[in-house]
């Protein structure tokens, strides 16, 4: 629908990429998200779940690794959409690591996912957005707590994630006043309907609310950056319930 904003999700299929676009649909965006390794299951009921918002929505099969693939899937929505309001850098990489056993594909593996594709998927965007004249768009990293603390036993995921704050400062400093860029660094996320088999839950007694994030922590504060928002930049938000304290 023409008059229907656009937002570009990566890594949207599932868990808390899937929340972040039902999310936008609900605001009334029309929804481009990206997946690699997704299941065709999956990939067919996250469709059918953000169509049911009464939105149009597209599926791209993109390696955010290859800046090639990246390059193809916003000509793709540029063809489609002759505009981009909001762009979401969702797709992300996350293990625990050893430090004196990390090796250099593995470094590089979490700086490509996590790093290298959001600064290229920025770039793609604000290419298209600044096309859009008199109009204000957003782009939304998501970070980490990880980029704040100092994770010992995740130190290349951490640095990956640290390097987004710092690329949203810089961003929200260079696309000033055209293009707001902001990140989100949350803290462990339960997702509804997912095993969440790599969260420890005696760990939420170690955060002063005394439980981890939902989904609808985080996309709420997305929400506001979408649509709300018209004067922050360069800003991460911490949403932790209090466990950076």
């Amino acid at each position: 629908m023409k008059d229907r904003k656009v937002a570009v999700v990566t890594g949207g299929a599932r868990r808390l990429g899937k929340d972040i676009c039902l999310s936008l649909a609900r605001n009334e965006f029309d929804i481009v998200f990206s997946y690699n390794e997704s299941s065709k299951k999956i990939l067919e009921q996250t469709i059918s779940d953000i169509k049911a918002e009464g939105v149009e929505v597209t599926a791209i099969k993109c390696d955010v690794t290859k800046v090639e693939e990246i390059k193809k899937m916003f000509s793709t929505v540029f063809t489609k959409y002759k505009k981009l309001d909001v762009l979401v850098n969702n797709a992300a990489i996350f293990r625990q690591t050893d430090f004196l056993e990390t090796s250099e594909k593995l470094f590089d593996k979490f700086i490509s996912t996590n790093l290298k594709s959001v600064f290229f998927c920025c770039q793609e965007a604000a290419k298209i957005m600044m096309k859009s004249e008199g109009s204000v768009n957003r782009i939304i990293n998501i970070a980490s707590l990880g980029a704040v603390q100092n994770w010992t036993g995740y130190i290349p995921y951490s640095v990956s994630k640290a390097g987004v704050i710092k690329l949203t400062q810089q961003l929200g400093k260079k696309l000033a006043p055209d293009i707001l860029v902001n990140a989100i660094a949350p803290g462990t996320v339960l997702i509804d309907k997912d095993d969440n088999a790599n969260v420890n839950m005696e760990d939420e007694k170690k955060y002063p609310m005394k439980r981890f994030a939902k989904s609808d922590d985080i996309t709420s504060m997305i929400c506001y950056l979408a649509v709300n928002n018209s004067y922050i930049t360069g800003q991460t938000f911490v949403i932790d319930g209090g466990k950076s304290l």
